[in-house]
């Protein structure tokens, strides 16, 4: 099994359970995958049970009472990663691996047309019925996720800015466009170095 779980950056919350709920539980064990001087601290914390935990309404809570940006990326079938960032900034989203997560995506969606129409996705072989069809919503995903990318790359500079580090937009950009195939946590690793809260 890949690697899996939430990989939560946030400033000055040692231990993250003492700031966050649902963490360092035995639903979702917590371990601290790098720490920087001035006081930022990544954490890794595995699903056993209900990983849509962290989303929105978790972060806030927990950049507000920390008093920090937080930045949150969800990694998931090892490939998968859905990164959050919730600053004074605001809050933004992105997708890593694009190709994968368009793929992904893609598969949700045609998963609500087949429960609309009671419909298999895949026939007694394993193989998609309407693949044309999974292809044509993969490409349209891709095309949305790219066309969103500058306003992604923007809003990921600002959130760097209010977490005093300074993020050249080109280089976020080359992250979030880098489409080879490589792990979920690899990819967001290179995109925290590039916002300034990267393993140093």
């Amino acid at each position: 099994m890949g690697f899996n779980g939430d990989i939560v950056v946030v400033r000055g919350a040692r231990p993250l359970s003492e700031f966050a709920p649902h963490v360092d539980t035995a639903a979702h064990p917590a371990r601290t995958m790098w720490e920087s001087p001035d006081g930022w601290t990544t954490t890794h914390v595995r699903h056993e049970d209900d990983p849509y935990a962290f989303e929105r309404p978790w972060l806030e809570a927990l950049a507000a009472k920390a008093d920090s940006p937080v930045l949150v990326c969800w990694v998931f079938e090892t490939h998968v990663a859905h990164v959050q960032g919730v600053s004074e900034a605001g809050a933004w989203e992105a997708w890593l691996n694009p190709g994968e997560a368009a793929a992904h995506l893609a598969m949700g969606r045609l998963e609500l047309e087949a429960a609309r129409t009671g419909a298999d996705v895949f026939d007694a072989s394993g193989e998609l019925r309407r693949p044309e069809r999974y292809a044509q919503l993969r490409d349209e995903v891709g095309e949305v996720l790219d066309r969103a990318r500058p306003k992604v790359v923007n809003a990921a500079v600002r959130w760097a800015r209010t977490a005093g580090r300074a993020a050249a937009a080109e280089a976020v950009d080359l992250v979030l466009a880098r489409n080879q195939g490589e792990s979920g946590l690899y990819v967001f690793g290179l995109l925290a170095d590039r916002l300034g809260v990267g393993p140093r």
